[in-house]
């Protein structure tokens, strides 16, 4: 299984077995730093794609000189389907109420209007007085009622929760009763929110913007998912410099480590002195430094890299999103696209093995310029 050079790397690790596991674990701990710091903003990436390929093509909204106000459903719909290239208008319901623990998205679904998202998660509609709750969604010590307070005040009873899959656009979410809706959120008969419109081909989300405000009596405001995406790209450019300080740091630490472990196999040039002088040559001296730092380094690197996973993706995420985010109750879990997460690891990969590979041959090239008898008797040998 082992040859005798991997035998004999391994043999030489045990010589000093406190300073191998120290380096490992130094090594561990950097990796699992510079692993979060690379990952935290990709996991961010690929779940803002996730949740915005899944939005509505244009959201349309009316506003006058107060803000945005309530649109009429009827008249709104059929100027907005009069328009070419739309294929399905969507009036929404929905707004921001206080819940026990903090404020709520409350959305009103009818049967005929369910977004696509949820489509495969509802079993079942809510009723007047009931409600569906994300897996977020915390009602104290009983999961009976929810108390919602808005233009009014009331407690729903609680037929059901979303899945916990879809914690991630579902987590403070309340799915209830348009009329419900209407009410909480002071909403008049025969009005909603905004619209969602799809259109049929991605590219048109721009082209029909003008025909789509010119349909209208009253002005308008559209913004596409295009929009929506690069004002999130912008936001999570600028988190991206500040991540990119953080990690100076940690790369400048694991710089200053290459240089000591190389500084200390220098210094042991009279252990490749004896191996010289029994007969191995340069080669064998370098296979046997590369199988010494390899045993030490991938496995810290696999270490240091599935706790950087456990830490972004996983259940130890709660920390990430409590010290970034804010986010002190349960945080849904991070959208995980393997291309960019493998992006992310083969950049680990190359800042961690490149130099400590680097460091491993440095000894051995020295060594196989210098005399047999100097290297033995080197001051700096152990």
């Amino acid at each position: 299984m082992f040859n005798t050079m991997q035998i004999w790397a391994f043999r030489d690790l045990l010589r000093r077995p406190f300073e191998s596991l120290l380096l490992g674990i130094t090594l561990t701990l950097t990796v699992a730093i510079l692993g979060t710091l690379l990952l935290f903003p990709r996991a961010l990436h690929d779940t803002l794609n996730t949740l915005l390929k899944a939005t509505p093509a244009i959201i349309l909204r009316r506003f006058d000189a107060t803000g945005f106000c309530p649109l009429p459903v009827q008249a709104s719909v059929l100027a907005a389907e009069n328009v070419i290239g739309v294929v399905s208008v969507r009036p929404r319901i929905w707004g921001v109420v206080n819940g026990p623990n903090g404020p709520l998205t409350i959305v009103g679904i009818l049967e005929n209007k369910i977004p696509k998202a949820l489509a495969d998660s509802l079993t079942r509609l809510p009723e007047p007085g009931q409600v569906i709750i994300g897996f977020g969604v915390s009602t104290g010590p009983s999961t009976d009622t929810l108390e919602l307070k808005g233009e009014i005040s009331r407690n729903y009873q609680v037929i059901d929760r979303l899945p916990e899959k879809t914690s991630m656009f579902t987590h403070d979410l309340v799915l209830m009763n348009p009329e419900d809706a209407r009410q909480l959120i002071g909403l008049p008969q025969g009005y909603a929110c905004d619209l969602a419109i799809d259109v049929f081909h991605e590219n048109e989300q721009d082209a029909i913007l003008s025909d789509l405000t010119a349909s209208f009596s009253w002005p308008v405001e559209c913004v596409t998912r295009l929009q929506s995406q690069g004002l999130c790209a912008g936001h999570l450019n600028r988190g991206r410099t500040l991540v990119a300080i953080a990690v100076i740091p940690a790369v400048l630490a694991l710089c200053l480590l290459v240089a000591v472990n190389t500084r200390k196999s220098m210094g042991r040039q009279s252990d490749l002195g004896v191996m010289k002088a029994i007969g191995w040559t340069t080669g064998d001296i370098i296979r046997f430094q590369l199988y010494r730092e390899l045993s030490v380094c991938l496995p810290s690197a696999v270490v240091g890299i599935c706790l950087s996973f456990v830490l972004v993706y996983g259940p130890g995420a709660g920390w990430a999103a409590d010290f970034f985010l804010g986010w002190k109750t349960l945080p849904p879990s991070l959208y995980l696209e393997i291309t960019g997460a493998a992006t992310v690891v083969l950049e680990m990969a190359g800042l961690m093995l490149v130099p400590m590979i680097a460091s491993a041959f440095l000894p051995a090239l020295k060594g196989a310029t210098s005399d047999v008898h100097d290297m033995i008797n080197d001051a700096g040998s152990r």
